[in-house]
């Protein structure tokens, strides 16, 4: 085995080529992006027989004018069940950076669970991850206990994922998620929401797109990413970055109702001239007209509804947003955002149910909800409301490896 530097295109290859999992930040496409930013990185692998065994992308944080952390965020990628593999790459990755004094530190967040759980329920820990812990503290890398909701610049330890085995499909898919999703979904279809995946190099919707994030930070306090950001990412990763938003269209929403509503009324007449006849059984057929007239009346206030809607914010009601990601066997949620003035149509229910059938169509094995504090059950928790969203699509739980560190001579001295 030799360790070694690889190109990205050496990566982006090796990764088309090999149906592995791995996320976005260990993609070829995401070291190309930040090296289009002015971000310093390395893609250090070992290699066997000229084959890739393991590898991982470094990103320069820059420290004090002249000097670096190192940093690997859901890397290195390896196989973590073979042991002489991981003490391997990590001696060897010890050494590469000891040759530069610049590099105050190291950091790696093993790409490997480190406890396995059923929905947000403890199960057992991993061996592997067991094993990868006592390799690397043997070799002087040290737990930080930290992750990006204390740092920014390290990976979350935790993210909520939903397994899309091979029993599910398209037709089961509201099967397998709770009554919640699935009332709430169904009620998005009645209610007229629909899900257009945008262009964010068009004008007109990337205003939209902005609007709606913007009006999601002013209510969570929190920076969401601006356009630039988006259209950057979409520059670099091309087809493998999707921004969608949900919306109700008046007009349409109307025409289709006013469809709907006529064929009620068809049924209804049908029925009644049959009852006339005595051709039906009377209880029956009478119970069956009071609920055409209970439907028929609902269709119609929501036609009330929807024009209300229309005179007070025009034709087109963009509800929410959201971007994703593909990255190797996860279709990751990577942001989304929400109009509080629209909260009620819950439109990011649309764009979830939307995105989770383009991610079984294309043979996805894992969507992806990303990123959750290590705090599962306290409601106090800072993303309490939004993981029990997230558990709402029935998943599970990935709590990986801590991220790790070693520090050289001058890193130990310093506070950083």
């Amino acid at each position: 085995m030799i360790f070694t530097e690889i190109s990205s295109e050496e990566l982006q290859q090796f990764q088309k080529e090999n149906n592995h999992r791995y996320y976005f930040s260990q993609s070829a496409e995401y070291n190309i992006m930040a090296n289009n930013n002015n971000l310093k990185t390395e893609i250090l692998a070992v290699k066997e027989n000229n084959k890739i065994l393991a590898y991982g992308i470094f990103i320069y944080f820059q420290y004090k004018k002249y000097f670096y952390k190192v940093t690997a965020q859901y890397g290195p990628i390896m196989d973590y069940s073979n042991s002489e593999l991981v003490s391997f790459y990590f001696d060897q990755l010890k050494k590469h950076y000891a040759k530069n004094l610049r590099v105050l530190s190291v950091r790696v967040n093993p790409f490997v669970n480190e406890k396995i759980y059923n929905d947000v329920e403890f199960v057992e820990e991993n061996e592997d991850a067991v094993r990868t812990n006592r390799i690397l503290n043997d070799l002087n890398y040290h737990a930080m206990n930290e992750d990006l909701f204390t740092n920014p610049t390290l990976a979350s330890r935790c993210v909520f994922s939903k397994p899309l085995d091979e029993n599910i499909n398209e037709s089961n898919l509201l099967k397998n998620i709770s009554q919640i999703a699935r009332y709430t979904i169904n009620r998005t279809m009645k209610e007229g929401v629909q899900v257009r995946e945008i262009d964010i190099f068009n004008e007109e919707d990337a205003k939209i797109f902005d609007k709606i994030n913007r009006d999601t930070e002013d209510r969570i306090d929190f920076e969401i990413r601006d356009n630039t950001y988006f259209k950057s990412l979409k520059n670099n990763i091309g087809d493998k970055a999707h921004y969608l938003v949900s919306y109700i269209d008046c007009d349409q929403f109307v025409e289709t109702t006013t469809n709907t509503i006529a064929n009620l009324e068809k049924e209804r007449d049908d029925l009644k001239e049959k009852l006339e006849q005595g051709k039906v059984n009377a209880k029956k057929a009478t119970n069956r007209l009071k609920e055409f007239d209970e439907n028929i009346a609902i269709w119609y206030k929501k036609i009330d509804k929807i024009k209300e809607l229309k005179a007070e914010n025009g034709n087109v009601i963009n509800l929410s947003c959201a971007t994703f990601i593909e990255s190797g066997q996860d279709l990751i949620y990577f942001t989304s955002g929400a109009m509080r003035k629209f909260h009620r149509y819950e439109g990011p229910y649309a764009i979830l149910f939307h995105m989770m059938k383009y991610a079984i169509n294309n043979n996805f094995k894992y969507f992806n909800f990303f990123g959750t504090s290590k705090d599962f059950h306290s409601e106090d928790a800072t993303d309490y409301g939004v993981l029990q969203f997230k558990r709402n699509f029935n998943g599970n739980i990935e709590y990986f490896m801590d991220n790790y560190e070693i520090r050289n001579a001058i890193g130990k001295v310093w506070k950083i």
